[in-house]
């Protein structure tokens, strides 16, 4: 086949396929490392006639040569020919994509080997084609199928980098083992605790290898009864002695089964954090309240692990008022409901045992869904943590939050925010205090009154969402409560649903529905109010994430943190 003098390239060693009609499709340079003169001109014209876009070649008829070329310029894709005059077969393959890792590549060749085909598949090529199989369709549909997938590997690549950034800046150590015990990952807080400086030192070892007998059998056992029972350990309060000395230390341990897609437990996740101070604290205070919650890792089959995290992280019982009495004569009551539209979600809440008369409602909801949304939240209940301290003053509260989880992002360089709300109730003083990061306002409902308004008065201004400023400082307010009244807070996800004819439901409709059901019990209040906008909605399913707390106040004054 004879190529006209106008596909010849003004670069040395280039050649440009014609441009196609209307010339809006962008330039892909590709490399084509071919020896043989008539099979690079027949290339060459099959990607000059392809319709899909331009193609810029440079051809190279040695791999030396073409390993020179890539050091020295850059192309987005290779289509390589193994036979070569120096270099073979498979090796070819191998030495190209070891020169070249991050360069998307097509084998040319003119063997019609299948086992040859699927060796260089497995091990990374794009495609194979065989030269005299292949017309400018075949040739521009293998380029186009290649690029995407790359384009979709890279994405992932992300995804799992960010996964990892964010697990390994978290405080609590995290694990996961199989079934037999051995260590599939962890993060740098669990390295920190076993002595290990990297994941290669613990990776396929057991706790056998890293603590005392006794104390890694009692490990073994626990993970045993979670993969028969398929319950999880959650927040279990036990000593345990480091790896590297005989100090006696205080670890809250949660263990959850690791399941794989037919539900079979496959394994164990782990999430621990070291309370040692926390517990000393508590020889001086009588009492400090331990929470801790799972965190979400990986993708793909990640997300199965990264779901039984999220859950575990939500409360799984809540504290009573004042401590120690049964939740039937807690002064306070809460009923929740969360339901994620994928497998993770952005929406978070906490509740926080502050004094025998105060309890603080933290909830959020992080920008868009699935992994991305779900780190957020891990972030954030670790910030919730860290920031307890200032939880009895919500606009403080918020404040340090924001400006802790504006210092991660920027690390993570991922710009994401969150709305959240923080309230306190004070039964001492018959009031709850709040604050307000961009998020919904929650209703208040009096029933001795029959009244029911929204808790924000139409002129108050909510600060901004939490990782959008940095000096952000928000207000808190206070409002008064009495006996029988109740708080509803929830996400925007809740009310922002599409019905019939492009209506949506609203705030104004949520508050009616909470108004013809004040007869009811909180609970069942909730979920009749579930059940209407899941009736409303087009494909009766909420399209956000839902978070809904219902918190009743059954006893206010100053004698309600004194036990019976």
């Amino acid at each position: 086949m004879h190529l006209p003098d106008s596909a010849i390239a003004t670069g040395p060693g280039l050649k440009e396929a014609s441009p196609v009609p209307g010339g809006s499709q962008p330039t892909l340079r590709v490399l084509l490392v071919e020896d043989n003169p008539g099979d690079a001109r027949l290339i060459q014209e099959l990607l000059r006639e392809a319709r899909a876009g331009r193609f810029e070649t440079a051809l190279a008829s040695r791999l030396s040569e073409a390993m020179e070329k890539l050091a020295s310029d850059h192309f987005q894709l290779i289509l390589l020919d193994l036979s070569l005059p120096d270099s073979h077969g498979i090796e070819t393959f191998r030495k190209m994509t070891a020169h070249a890792p991050l360069v998307p590549l097509i084998v040319l060749s003119g063997l019609d080997d299948e086992a040859l085909a699927l060796q260089t598949v497995e091990q990374g090529a794009q495609d194979y084609l065989v030269k005299g199989q292949v017309d400018p369709r075949i040739l521009e549909r293998a380029i186009r199928y290649a690029m995407k997938r790359v384009e979709a590997e890279r994405a992932l690549a992300e995804e799992r980098n960010l996964l990892r950034s964010v697990i390994d800046n978290l405080l609590d150590s995290i694990y996961v083992k199989d079934a037999q015990g051995r260590y599939l990952l962890d993060n740098v807080a669990h390295r920190r605790l076993l002595g290990a400086d990297g994941p290669e030192q613990v990776v396929g070892k057991t706790a056998f290898d890293f603590f005392p007998e006794p104390t890694a059998a009692k490990f073994q056992e626990d993970d045993a009864a979670v993969l028969r029972s398929g319950e999880p350990i959650v927040n279990r309060e036990e000593v345990v002695v480091a790896p590297d000395s005989t100090a006696v230390r205080w670890m809250s341990m949660t263990k959850v089964p690791l399941r794989n897609r037919s539900g079979q437990c496959i394994g164990v996740i782990g999430i621990g954090r070291d309370i040692t101070e926390r517990k000393a604290a508590e020889e001086q205070i009588f009492r400090y309240n331990a929470e801790i919650r799972q965190r979400n890792v990986e993708f793909e089959d990640d997300l199965h692990m990264a779901r039984e995290i999220q859950q575990a992280f939500l409360p799984q019982q809540y504290p009573t008022f004042p401590r120690g009495v049964s939740p039937a004569e807690s002064a306070i009551r809460f009923w929740s409901r969360y339901i994620p539209t994928t497998s993770v979600g952005g929406d978070f809440f906490h509740i926080l045992p502050i004094s025998d008369t105060e309890a603080g409602i933290f909830i959020c909801d992080v920008m868009g869904h699935g992994v991305r949304a779900a780190l957020v939240t891990a972030i954030q209940r670790a910030l919730v943590e860290e920031m307890l301290p200032a939880s009895s003053d919500p606009g403080r509260f918020l404040t340090e939050i924001n400006r802790a989880l504006l210092s991660i992002l920027r690390r993570a360089r991922t710009p994401m925010f969150a709305s959240a709300f923080s309230l306190v109730v004070d039964l001492a003083r018959g009031c709850v205090r709040y604050a307000n990061a961009g998020h919904p306002s929650p209703i208040h409902m009096r029933r001795e009154t029959h009244e029911i308004r929204f808790l924000c008065g139409e002129s108050e201004r909510p600060g901004p969402a939490l990782g959008v400023f940095k000096d952000a400082v928000y207000e808190m307010r206070t409002f008064p409560i009495e006996p029988h009244d109740t708080l509803f807070l929830f996400t925007d996800g809740l009310y922002e649903v599409e019905g019939n004819n492009d209506a949506f439901f609203s705030q104004e409709m949520l508050l009616s529905v909470l108004r013809d059901g004040m007869a009811m019990p909180t609970e069942l209040l909730m979920d009749d109010t579930l059940g209407e906008i899941r009736d409303f909605a087009l494909e009766h399913t909420f399209t956000d994430d839902v978070c809904l707390i219902g918190v009743e106040i059954e006893r206010t004054g100053a004698t309600v943190g004194q036990t019976p």
